[in-house]
């Protein structure tokens, strides 16, 4: 017994080396936006992964313009306005919300992912100090990866995740999420009300209370967050919550999951091999 034991814990210790060594790379379709508000204090905004999140990863996020032609500058704006980076503190279940909560000083949020409004999860840090201003007369919130900050980068050197506009449409060639970035479908979330009304809080409906019942699939969950009905959109200012929740499950494991149980399984060969030739 005390020889399984030990099997199982250094099975134990090794997938927790490799999980705690590798933060997660996303690419644009593993990400989708499911809520913001805008009210500069108590608002915030969430989002969802499609896959794994492992602890310690990092996704930036900004409210400056996007350049659509970008010129040896890089691809912001260079009238930055403010820069925020959330860290994960452990590790994001594929298709779980992640929120970032407004704490009562303005450009200032914490995190928490999870099921029932969350837990508290990693570190949301101002990079430059800015206060918040997502506009309700039309703003652009970008969520990106980077292998560290800057106020401006080359496009190789930037992967886009998502998008939250409720800037007028057609926009302008200055602003325009989709040419800018190739994000598409449910990676852009368009909520103003309409073409002239100030809009400042959109939330995927099935996410605004702390009990919903997950969806049965990531392809479930992707085909309700396309659909515009599936959204609750307030123009006015409000103090709204936006709300962490587990919103689907998976049937099988992501890779990240398989890769965990491989390292797991060849320490348990290794230290029977060992013992066999003791």
């Amino acid at each position: 017994m005390e020889y399984l034991n030990k099997i199982a814990l250094a099975a134990t210790l090794a997938a927790a080396s490799l999980t705690a060594a590798q933060a997660t790379t996303l690419a644009a379709t593993d990400f989708a936006f499911t809520g913001v508000n805008g009210n500069t204090t108590l608002g915030g905004w969430s989002f969802v992964s499609f896959v794994d999140i492992s602890a310690g990863t990092t996704i930036y996020f900004t409210d400056t313009n996007v350049l659509q032609t970008t010129p040896s500058a890089g691809v912001f704006s260079t009238s930055a306005e403010t820069f925020w980076s959330w860290t994960a503190g452990a590790n994001v279940a594929a298709g779980t919300s992640v929120a970032l909560l407004g704490t009562g000083v303005s450009g200032q949020y914490g995190a928490k992912s999870g099921a029932a409004g969350g837990s508290t999860n990693g570190t949301v840090t101002n990079l430059n100090g800015g206060a918040s201003n997502i506009s309700s007369g039309g703003d652009i919130l970008y969520a990106y990866q980077a292998a560290s900050y800057a106020t401006n980068y080359a496009p190789s050197a930037i992967t886009f995740l998502g998008a939250l506009a409720n800037r007028t449409t057609p926009y302008a060639s200055s602003d325009n999420p989709f040419a800018a970035t190739g994000l598409s479908g449910i990676q852009v979330r368009e909520y103003r009300v309409d073409a002239a009304t100030a809009t400042r809080y959109t939330q995927f409906t099935p996410q605004t209370t702390t009990s919903d019942t997950p969806y049965g699939s990531m392809a479930a969950l992707k085909s309700a967050l396309a659909v515009s009905a599936n959204w609750t959109t307030v123009a006015a200012s409000n103090t709204l919550p936006i709300v962490a929740d587990v919103l689907a499950v998976t049937a099988v494991p992501e890779p990240e999951s398989y890769a965990l149980l491989l390292a797991g399984l060849g320490v348990v060969g290794a230290v029977a091999r060992r013992r066999q030739l003791a």
